[in-house]
Formats: C-alpha cells, structure tokens, sequence
C-alpha cells in the first residue's frame, strides 16, 4: 500500500470519502470488478476501470494478452489512471470542462490515424468486449490537461525572435546532414529514488515493443511527454536538435530501430528511429524582391567616414526614385537595380538584412566586400519561407517550455494528493 498523507485539517473529507467508497464499491468474491484498485484525492478508481484500460492497451498495442502480461501492466496502467484524476480534478479546479464535440472529434482523429472508417472503432472495441467510453475518458483527460497548462502557464511564457532566429539558422545549416524520422516515450522520475522503477518500467515497454506492441499505443498510454498525444511522434529531427545523450543514441540507431532506455534530465527515454533522410534545410521561398543596392567602395577614405557617408545617404533614401538617384552619385558598377530575385537565393545576411524591412525604406548600412552598402526592397511577390515557418516554430518552442513545466507540475500535484493504493 502507497500512501501520501492529507494535511490534518482535511483528513476528515478524506476519511468521509473513503467510507463512501467503500459503500459503493463494496469488496468481495462476486464484484470483483468493483472493488477499490486507488483513491486519489475524493476520487476512486475502480479495478473495473483498472481492467478496462488493461484490456484496451493490449488489444490496441496489438499484444498477445495472457495473465501474465495483465499482472506487469497492472501497475503501470494504474500509474497513468491515478495522473488522469489528478489532471482531471485540476481542470475541474480552473474551471475547465471538456466539450463531448471534442471527445467524439478526437476520437473520430484516432480512426482516421488508424485508416478506421467512421464508426469502425467503436465497433472493434465492442467486439473485443471494451466499453468506448474507456478510451473516451483517456482522452478527456489528456484535452483536459492541455487545456489546463495552457490556461496556468501560456501568460508566463515568452518565446523571443531571437530564439526564433536561432532555429531558422539551425535549420538552414542542417542542410545535407542527417535527419531523423522520430518518435518518443518519455517516463519522468521526481527523485533519485524513483530512477530505478522508471527504468524498470522503460525495460518493460522495450519488451512489449519486442512483442509486436504498436509503439504510438504504448506511447499514448505511458509516455509523459507532450508528444503522447500524437503517439509519441516528433516528426523530422536534425542531427544535434536534441539534448547530446539522446542525440548520441539516435545518431547510432538503426532505422526501424527502438533504442535502450535513454536516462536524461529528469527520466528516462525510449526512442523510435522510423526514417532518416538528407537534411533540406529551409524550403524553398516563393518570395520574390525587387531589390536595388547602393555600394560605396573603399578607395582613399576610411571606413569609418565611408560608414558615415552610407548613414547619410540613406537617409536621403525617401523611396525607390530617391534611391536611383543615390546609386548615381556613388559612380560605382555595383550600384544600381539588381533585377527581381528569389529571396531564398540570396546570402544569409542579405535575408536578414531586407526580411522586415518595409518597402521603399534603405537597410541599415553594412560592410561588404571592398566597401559599405544599403539596399531598398522596391516590391515584394508572393510569400517568404520565413514568414511562413515563423509562427511554427514560435509555437514548437512554446509547447517544449510548456511540457516541461507540465511535467514539475503534475509531480507537485502527486506529492500533494491523498493516494491509497489498494493493490
């Protein structure tokens, strides 16, 4: 038996709700069913749900069911159902209450993953003697817990256009080296004590995997990582994007591969390597500039005053008719209009030079090549790639800062909980 103690003055409600359970859900030979599996908080969980989500793992995971194998997965699957009432019992605390649309519109999202006409799910459950609403309660509480996260923590989080910039050069430089087709299982240890059961139960999932266990079922049952909504599934990952452990494991993976678990910063890892490609870097702009450049080569000047000259230049640069004008003055062949361009085709830092910059307004001035220059975009066609993966990748930070506090998170609210672990 687990217990973690009430504060003394709520011991009393405590108490009242264990008594009430024990009425509803009396224990003897003939129910077993609903005999008492945990109490979390004012909540209980019943072996009947403890069965029911057993069952739905090993059929959906695509596992040889045996009692032997129920026996290991027992506590694993009630670990997780004590998580989805302490997430459930939070929402309910923020005021959160999900939508049955959006129960049936994710559950309809499973079928289609899955190549399931509509309707076929339900329909499979059933046949397998699997109540839908099972199912159906695991992913209320994990709509639920997003919710919730997002609602406690989004405010606090601030995602910078540097940190943004820092990923497009990540991604540009990716370009023909490696990358990985990636999904993961994430099983998280509050304390050093806690390390060994988290690698035992890594062990376990490993072993299931080994037994033709469907890794996006086992990650959508046990993972612990935001990824677990989409089955563990972390897309396309660049040689060197993840910490250097995990990236030094899935280097050496072979594809189709599941690694050993992967002890990490705050639990252990396991990794699925599905594919593995050339990396493309950015994707192709369909943007276009109408670009014109003012160029002020060195000669017997210094580059300081050149500098300043270029300041002053530009800021005589009212428009595009005002910059032609300029381009004159310098008497230089670098001057001038430089045609319509692919904004993708150009250097590093001429992109970053002329991605905000409004039409008919000078750069700032820049060193080059033999001199000092400034440049106008005179019109803009079609969209920029940065444009375009900008918001994604704001958004890919943001859910990786988020799933890292939802993780301390949840840990407070376990240590925190009343737990009476019955079997």
């Amino acid at each position: 038996m687990s217990k973690n103690r009430p504060q003394p003055q709520k011991y009393f409600f405590y108490a009242l709700a264990i008594a009430l359970s024990l009425f509803l859900y009396p224990v003897h030979a003939s129910s077993q069913g609903l005999s008492i599996a945990a109490i979390v908080n004012d909540d209980v969980i019943s072996v009947y749900d403890l069965e029911e989500r057993v069952k739905l793992l090993i059929i959906t995971s695509n596992q040889r069911d045996s009692v032997q194998l129920r026996k290991r997965l027992s506590r694993q699957i009630l670990n997780r159902l004590i998580d989805e009432k302490l997430k459930l019992q939070d929402a309910k605390k923020h005021g959160i209450q999900v939508e049955k649309s959006k129960l049936e519109q994710e559950f309809a999202n499973i079928e289609k993953q899955n190549k399931m006409p509509s309707g076929e799910l339900t329909k499979f459950l059933e046949s397998k003697g699997i109540s839908r609403l099972a199912l159906l309660d695991q992913i209320e509480a994990s709509i639920a817990w997003i919710e919730t996260v997002n609602k406690k923590f989004r405010y606090r989080i601030t995602i910078s256009e540097e940190e943004i910039d820092e990923v497009i050069d990540n991604i540009r430089e990716s370009k023909g080296k490696p990358e990985y087709l990636t999904s993961e299982i994430f099983l998280p240890f509050s304390n050093p004590n806690q390390a060994g059961e988290a690698l035992s139960n890594a062990n376990r999932i490993i072993e299931q995997i080994a037994n033709n266990g469907d890794f996006r079922t086992l990650a959508r049952n046990y993972s612990q990582s935001a990824s677990a909504a989409v089955g563990g599934d972390l897309g396309w990952v660049r040689q060197g994007q993840l910490a250097k452990d995990l990236d030094s494991a899935l280097t050496q993976l072979k594809k189709g591969r599941v690694s050993k678990p992967i002890r990490s910063f705050g639990g252990y890892y396991v990794i699925l390597k599905r594919d593995e490609r050339t990396g493309r870097g950015l994707p192709p702009s369909k943007e276009k500039v109408e670009l014109r450049q003012v160029f002020l080569p060195i000669q017997t000047t210094d580059i300081n005053s050149l500098m300043m000259r270029a300041k002053s230049m530009a800021a005589r640069a009212t428009d595009c008719s005002a910059m032609e004008k300029l381009e004159a003055e310098t008497k230089s062949p670098l001057s001038g209009g430089l045609g319509v361009i692919e904004t993708s085709s150009l250097p590093a830092n001429i992109q970053n030079s002329i991605k905000n910059l409004p039409l008919g307004k000078p750069s700032e001035p820049t060193t080059a090549e033999g001199g000092v220059m400034f440049l106008m975009v005179c019109e803009r066609t079609g969209s920029s790639v940065l444009e375009n993966i900008r918001p994604k990748i704001k958004q890919d930070l943001l859910n990786q800062r988020l799933d890292i506090t939802a993780r301390g998170y949840l840990r407070d609210l376990r240590l925190a909980a009343f737990l009476d672990v019955r079997i």
